[in-house]
Formats: structure tokens, sequence, C-alpha cells
């Protein structure tokens, strides 16, 4: 890494000899062991992919070619080898360049926070790959070193960067999931004069280097060293600018990959064995450990509201009769957005949880990207409350294939009363935030079931969160708390406890000033205005930005989204938000940064700028992860969500750039085909790309894996309006006869002729006849619906069908595209 910067910090290097080299490693190793991450107390259930990311450490032009081997070839090979025993590779090479003037502080802040969330991953003892040669690269002055490195990292004067990472992820713990590859000097004299100054540094830094490689070759055991040679194979101009291209013996990648293969299975026993399909566990594990770890986060930070939980407790422990069942069955908690509901349902699980036989079943909606599905929900009920087994997948397989609401809710209704048989214990049921289900319609289809007489069994308790907007208004009034805003001493308290966490205290008049705003109640503006506050950098104007903090949640978010909008010269913060809001369900990381590179054109976003975006937008984002280990970003409350949407969408920055980004990604780069069939849909729809929809549910492979009646969805919007009912002008659909016999018109695998003309489902018996208008009929002849030929009667053509649910709407078959 320190090579980057050393062409653009010119500050001074002081010089040191032997003696000053000397004394500074004697400092190094008077050094305590870095405080390793160890085990929490919390412990999500063991899931069944876990995130291996291996840190790439060097200087930057001197190991181009280096580097280009790990890309190429170590890391392919080595995240294949990962994906088949259910680990999710990830690479933390930071070798792209640095804007001009970033300043220190943020490149110490982004190298060594990649490598602190390499040791969280792995307990302090990160994976790393370590190239030494000749160059040292940026050595910073001591004045250039924020305070805050020196004190969190244990900064050593006249160590450089790359030195630090090495001190910090592996040299201070010995950690032996460190790779170190020194490279032999011999290959210097075929090396360019121009490009000599490139690979090897002379006088102190020379001799920092030399001390350097002998102090790793002294601590380390020859097992995590490999001496390799290399030679000069001439120019590589792949990149646009003119790199030596130096060649190595087969070995040593070979031992990279081999040392990174060994160590990954030490440090996760559990994964050594391929993971095939039968051995797989069910998905309701990764699911739940999402939902436990925000059960966690979300507890960190509560305060108050004890007559509150106290009145849901109460309602948790009433006694339930049959006379009374209907009105104690269900408890709404009611508030405006960022008034706590979530923080309090929290509050009580854990509670709950505590009881003594009792059964707790919790979902927090938006918690991950799935979460936000009514079929989630239903399917993590079951999986709950029914024991493992050929049933349950049986259950699961059916839910599966549901395509009305109604289906899932008869399943879930038999599931909770034929297993409440088999057990009489209290069961709890939590489910936070209903108002942020995908679809509007599930949100009042949620609310009817569990306020529906006998829905529940008689020892069940259920206990909801949603906005007013949203709440249940008919038939029997539910048990309902309106959640108040905070009291003036708690919201006080929660502010001295969020700012405690970074050693930072307001004065009394500054916390009185926070207080007077009349959002100050509200505890997730609190929180943010708190925030806001933390990384406010000047001390001496501190009484003025509290005073101009927006006093309304909406418009300190937007104050917010502005202010990271503005500090980004790059612009790619601004996309990145525009992205996140067009892919309302969270996303994978690796998607938005192929889509993010097709906004750019197609070029590659560099690993350092994603990671100091993430970092950037940490405070309005999620990160989460799907059940194959991937990272997923989502905003972290539907607040955000308007507040990018009223911000930095308008006639000059329309939503359709960054739906067509995300869709022109899924449906020509991305390799994944699951997450294809899933987005790429919804974004073509929402685009109004109807064009590119019906051909890629009607043509493309990997669209086969679409349920017909959720393709049956998509194009029902487009199926032309006009009726064919009996006594309209109409013309029948046919199939000419050579198409009737072939497959794959409209996205089957079946006969033409025995496919529904729309969905592509297959139709065994009672086919409806599909017709055409007369806009979309030529009089006087018939052409086939597929080849567009005209129809003369041999070989016999066949009627175009429809299947029950698309041939419920008797108009025409055409789309409107």
């Amino acid at each position: 890494m320190g090579a980057v910067m050393g062409g653009m910090k010119k500050g001074r290097v002081a010089q040191r000899n032997a003696a000053d080299v000397a004394q500074m490693w004697t400092e190094i190793n008077k050094l305590p062991p870095v405080e390793k991450t160890s085990e929490p107390s919390f412990q999500p259930v063991s899931t069944e992919w876990v995130t291996v990311r291996v840190f790439v450490s060097s200087t930057f032009d001197d190991f181009h070619s280096e580097r280009e081997m790990l890309v190429k070839e170590v890391f392919p090979e080595l995240r294949e080898w990962c994906e088949a025993r259910s680990m999710c590779l990830v690479e933390c090479d930071l070798r792209w360049g640095i804007p001009e003037d970033t300043p220190s502080g943020k490149i110490f802040a982004t190298c060594l926070g990649e490598l602190d969330q390499c040791y969280q991953d792995t307990f302090g003892m990160p994976f790393m790959v370590v190239l030494l040669g000749d160059r040292a690269g940026w050595i910073p002055d001591i004045a250039e070193v924020p305070q805050e490195i020196v004190e969190v990292y244990d900064w050593i004067n006249g160590m450089s960067v790359t030195g630090t990472e090495i001190l910090h992820g592996a040299y201070r713990n010995c950690n032996p999931n460190a790779a170190f590859c020194l490279r032999d000097s011999s290959f210097v004299p075929q090396l360019p004069l121009q490009d000599l100054h490139r690979y090897q540094d002379k006088g102190c830094k020379a001799l920092f280097m030399q001390s350097l490689k002998e102090q790793v070759c002294h601590r380390f055991p020859e097992e995590q060293i490999k001496h390799y040679e290399c030679q000069v194979l001439g120019t590589d101009c792949t990149t646009g600018l003119e790199k030596v291209k130096l060649g190595f013996p087969g070995e040593f990648p070979l031992w990279i990959l081999q040392f990174l293969k060994t160590r990954i299975l030490k440090t996760f026993p559990g994964h050594s064995e391929v993971v095939t399909q039968g051995d797989k566990f069910s998905w309701e594990q990764s699911e739940l450990a999402q939902h436990q770890l925000f059960l966690h986060q979300k507890k960190q930070l509560f305060l108050g509201r004890d007559l509150e939980i106290q009145r849901i407790l109460e309602f948790l422990h009433m006694e339930t009769n049959e006379s009374a069942k209907q009105m104690s069955s269900l408890f709404q908690v009611i508030s405006e957005p960022g008034l706590g509901k979530s923080s309090l349902l929290t509050a009580c699980i854990t509670r709950a949880l505590q009881l003594p036989h009792s059964n707790v079943f919790y979902h927090f909606i938006g918690c991950c990207p799935s979460s936000v599905q009514l079929s989630n929900i239903v399917m993590r009920l079951c999986c709950h409350f029914m024991p493992a087994g050929p049933d349950r997948e049986d259950i699961l397989l059916k839910l599966g294939n549901c395509w009305r609401n109604e289906e899932m809710k008869d399943i879930l209704q038999r599931v909770l009363q034929d297993t409440a048989t088999l057990d009489d214990s209290p069961a709890f049921i939590f489910i936070d935030a209903v108002n942020q289900l995908s679809l509007r319609s599930d949100v009042s289809d949620l609310l009817s079931w569990l306020s529906t007489q006998d829905f529940l069994p008689l020892h069940y308790k259920c206990v909801i969160s949603c906005t007013p907007t949203s709440a249940l208004q008919n038939g029997p009034s539910p048990y309902c708390l309106d959640l108040d805003h905070l009291s003036l001493e708690t919201a006080q308290s929660l502010a001295i406890l969020y700012l405690s966490r970074y050693s930072k205290t307001l004065s009394s008049e500054q916390l009185h000033q926070l207080l007077q705003k009349s959002s100050s109640s509200n505890p997730l503006w609190l929180s943010l205005a708190c925030e806001e506050l933390r990384v406010f950098g000047v001390f001496e104007m501190l009484t003025k930005k509290i005073m101009g903090i927006p006093d309304t949640l909406q418009g300190l978010l937007g104050s917010i989204v502005q202010r990271l909008v503005e500090e980004d010269q790059s612009c790619r913060v601004k996309k990145l938000l525009c992205l996140v809001k067009c892919c309302q369900e969270g996303v994978a990381e690796r998607d938005l940064q192929g889509a993010m590179s097709s906004l750019e054109g197609g070029v590659e976003i560099p690993t350092m700028y994603w990671a100091a975006l993430r970092r950037t937008l940490r405070c309005l984002l999620r990160t989460s992860r799907d059940y194959r280990g991937r990272d997923t970003l989502s905003f972290f409350h539907s607040s955000v969500t308007k507040a990018v949407e009223q911000c930095l969408f308008n006639a000059e920055n329309s939503p359709q750039l960054y739906l067509v980004s995300l869709a022109d990604y899924y449906e020509y780069s991305c390799t994944d085909d699951a997450t294809v069939v899933y987005q790429l849909p919804r974004l073509l729809q929402q685009a109004t790309l109807n064009g590119r929809l019906v051909n890629f549910l009607r043509k493309d492979p990997r669209a086969r894996a679409i349920q017909a009646h959720t393709r049956a969805q998509y194009l029902k919007a487009l199926r032309c309006f006009h009726m064919c009912r009996d006594g309209f002008l109409r013309s029948p659909a046919m199939i000419c006869g050579m198409c009737s016999m072939k497959t794959g018109a409209f996205g089957q695998l079946f006969l033409n002729k025995q496919s529904c003309v729309l969905c592509g489902g297959h139709v065994a018996i009672m086919g409806r006849e599909a017709f055409l208008c007369p806009q979309h009929s030529r009089m006087g002849r018939t052409e086939c619906l597929v080849c567009r030929s005209p129809i003369f009667g041999i070989p016999p053509p066949s009627p175009a069908l429809l299947c029950h649910m698309c041939g419920f709407s008797e108009t025409c078959i055409a789309m409107n595209v």
C-alpha cells in the first residue's frame, strides 16, 4: 500500500542510521500483542456459509505483477475451493490509487480499517499475504499521522504504512495466518534504467527494508515464509500504463494457494469437507442469524420505556379463553417512524426469551433483504414451529409453489393448529415493522390473518409494530399501544450514553440546546444528531453546529445525505445512494459494484474507493449477509429511502438511469442466475423496459427458473386491455403446425401447443382458447402467433391456449410493448 502514497505524500523523511532503526525495533518489540477480537458473548446460530477475507499487503508499483498473479490465478481457484466448502472468499486488495488530496488520517483509517474487518472475521488472526521487496513505500513524518492512529494502532515513528499493516495484522501477534513472500533482488539488473527507482530504495529506506525482512525471518517459522525469484519478461500495457512485467516459477502461486487453504481449514475446521447438495442445511439457520444479530444490535442503546414493556409483558401473561380469544391474541405497537418501535420490541423479546417454558418467534422486517417478503415470514414460522423432517420439507415445497396469499394463509394456519395440539406451552410471535413489507397488499393480508378469529391457536400471542397508516383499523380492536415520544430525562440519558461511547461530552448548555429541539424526543433523530456531532471536527463551532441541526427527522436525514454528497469529490456517494434506493429490498455488494461500473462506462471500481464509500455511508446503510455468505447493503431505515428520493432525484437525475444500469448489469454481466431471475424482471418492470422484460421472460434460458404464476404477474400489466369475450370482435389466436410441435416460444420446456401462450405454464386440461382483438389481428388472414407466417392449414394448426390463471381475464393476449 505504501508506494501508492509515496508519490503523493512528499513529506520529508528524516535520515535514519542503523542505530535509529535498531532503536525503532527495540520499541516495537516492547509493544504488547494486539488485543484479539475474542468470541463475543452474543453468538448467532451457526450458519451454513462463512466469509473468508484475505488481506494483501505490499507496496504498489513494484508488486504489480505479483498482485495480478494473485487476482487472476490464486484467488479464482481459492474462491472456487471455498465455495465448494460453503465459504465466501473476499480479497482485500487495496492496490489502486488514492486521490491527491486524501488526508493521511483517511489513508490510515481505510487501510487499517479493512484489516480490522479481517480481524473480526477470524477472532484476531487475519489471513494475510505480505509481499516484500526492496522498496519501503511511504514513511510518514510524525506530524502526518493523526493522534488517533498513534493511540489506537501504537504507531511507531519511522514505520512505513506497509510496515504498520504488517505490525498490526501479523508481527505483534505472531499471526500464523500470515504468508510472507520475500522477493529475491537478482532480477534488478534486468530492469530498464527508468524503472529502477520503482523497485529499489537507497539510503535510509533501504536500511529500513533490510531490517523489516530480517525481523520477519527472525520472528516467523520457515513454513510461513517463501523466498522466490523472478525475471523481467517485458512490458505490460493492459492497464493503459506501461508496467514492468515479471515472470515467476510455477511453484510460487501454488505455495500461496496451499498455505491459504491450510490456514483456512485450521481456522474453520467445520468447513473441511466439500458440501454437496444433499449435505446442505436448510436456509432457516442463516435467516435466524440475521434476526439474532439485529436483536443484539438494537438492544445496545435502549433506555426507558418501562411502562410500555410492562404493558406488553402483561399481555403475554394474560390468560386466554375461548370467549375472549379474538380480542386477546394480537397486540399492536403503533408510532410514526423513528420513535423506537423496533427497540421496544427487542426489549420485550429479550424478556420473553427468559420466560420458562415459552416458545418465542421473532421477525424484524427490513433486517435483511429476504425479510420484507410475506412468504419469508410464513416459511420461517413454519420452520420454527415444525420439527425438522420430511413433513417440514413438504410444507416448504408447497409454500414455494403458492401464487396467492390465501394459499399461504391456509397452509400456515394448519401448521400452527397442528403443532399447537402437540405442545400446549405458551407461544409468542413478534413481527416488527409490518408496514415495510414489500407489497401493500401483503401488509393488509398479514394483519387480516392475525386478527381473524381462530387463526392463532388458543395459547398463542402475537405482538406486531407498524406505522399509523398501516395499523389495523377495521373489525374488532386489538390491544394497542400508541408509542409516545421520549421523556426529557430519557432523551438526555440517551444523548449522554451515545456520545460517551466515543469519549465525547457536551457542556450542559450544549446539551440543553440539543434537547430544546422539538424532535429530540424522537430516538432516531436524537441518535442521528449525536452521530453528526460526533463526526464534527471543530470544537469551537460545536454550539453553532447544534443550533443548525434540522428539527425534523426527514430534514436531518436530508442534511446528512447532502453533506455526504457534497464532501465526495468523485460523485460516487450520490450514485451508490441512488442505486441502493432502486434496490428497495437490499442487494449484494458485488452487484452494486457491477452496476456502478456500468454507470461509469464499464470501468472497474477500485477496491480502495469501494471500501471508502462503504465507510462513508456507514451511518445510512445496513450491512447483512444472505444465505450464501455474500455481503448485502440496504438502508437501515425506511426514512432514509424517502430522504434520498427527495434530495437526489430530480429531472436531471432520474431514477431511470440507475434502474437501467442495474438491469444492464444483471442481464449482461451477472453470473449468478438465481439473483438474475429474482432482480432483473422487477428492475425492467420499474424502468418500463417492457420489450426487454417480455424478451427476457420468453427467450432467456435463465427465466425458466421463474415460476409460471410469477411470470404471469409480470406479463399481466403489459397485456392488451381490449375485451375478447363472447359478443366482442375478436379473432382466435393460432399456432401453425410447424411451431406447435416446437418448444420455448413462451419461455417453457413443453410443446408450444400444450403451453400457455402468456406465462408458458403447461396446459394439460381445462385450457382456455386465446383471442386477439381487431387491433392486434390481421383482417382476412390468420397468422401464426409464434413465427408470424400466414397459416394455410397444412400441417393443421393448433389453437393458442391460456392456463386457468391467465385465462381468467378475457382480454386480448397481445403485449403492449
